[in-house]
């Protein structure tokens, strides 16, 4: 064999889950066919115990076969094709355990979903029957910000927290239709705090369970829903440290 060929060959073979001293032993089988440690040996150029350990390799790979003989014990090369075969056991054997080992994948690393939701009506749907499912619930904004038209088909939800005994916390900014709605509106079950005038919200946003919803007027009505668990942590502690601090 060239020596340029044997060379790219014992790289492909690497490729194929093969060290480098099984597949230049493996390349020698192949061009003697059979042959004793001794004679596989000197062929592979490897030294004569580890060629015995790399054989052994081999035949459990399949790659090998045993003659033992009264004499002497000589191994016979497999054909290249059970390298595809073996290959291909390996890919059944993943196959038929992917869906187990994605189940721990999925578990072990959280992806967010992100979701994004346009118009009046889905903004509407996003308030009435998505927020107000949980029991406790963080807001932040403005009154001024929310849509008129929005607005007055989510005002039946001041009543439900009453009644559902949700427990929701709102921080608005301090503009003039903010300030009379927490002064009317706050109670027990819904605390609502206002901001100092320097801070202003020109979006209205919903922190509850593993969700993150950000409201946005400025053009069409629209929302952006992030549910994972990281980042609903990370803006309720965020919201918590803002709470804190506002008398």
């Amino acid at each position: 064999m060239l020596p340029y060929i044997y060379m790219e060959l014992t790289k492909v073979l690497e490729k194929l889950d093969l060290n480098e001293k099984e597949a230049k032993t493996y390349l020698a089988m192949l061009e003697i066919g059979r042959g004793s440690v001794q004679v596989i040996s000197r062929r592979a150029k490897i030294k004569r115990p580890t060629t015995y350990i790399i054989l052994e390799d081999l035949r459990d790979m399949g790659l090998v076969s045993l003659i033992k003989g009264a004499d002497t014990t000589i191994y016979t090369a497999e054909s290249p094709e059970q390298i595809l075969a073996r290959q291909k056991r390996k890919e059944n054997i993943i196959n038929d355990n992917l869906p187990a080992l994605l189940a721990i994948f999925n578990t072990k690393k959280e992806k967010p979903k992100v979701r994004f939701y346009e118009g009046k009506d889905r903004i509407v749907d996003l308030y009435n029957n998505v927020i107000f499912k949980s029991k406790k619930v963080d807001m932040f904004g403005s009154i001024n910000a929310i849509n008129a038209n929005v607005l007055d088909q989510i005002w039946w939800n001041l009543e439900r927290i009453e009644k559902k005994k949700i427990k929701v916390r709102e921080i608005l900014q301090s503009d003039e239709a903010s300030i009379k709605f927490a002064k009317k509106h706050s109670s027990e079950m819904h605390q609502i705090k206002n901001t100092p005038k320097a801070f202003k919200f020109p979006t209205d946003n919903v922190v509850f369970d593993n969700k993150l919803i950000i409201f946005s007027y400025k053009d069409l009505p629209m929302a952006v829903v992030i549910e994972s668990n990281d980042v609903a942590i990370t803006y309720k502690n965020m919201f918590e440290l803002i709470w804190q601090n506002i008398t």
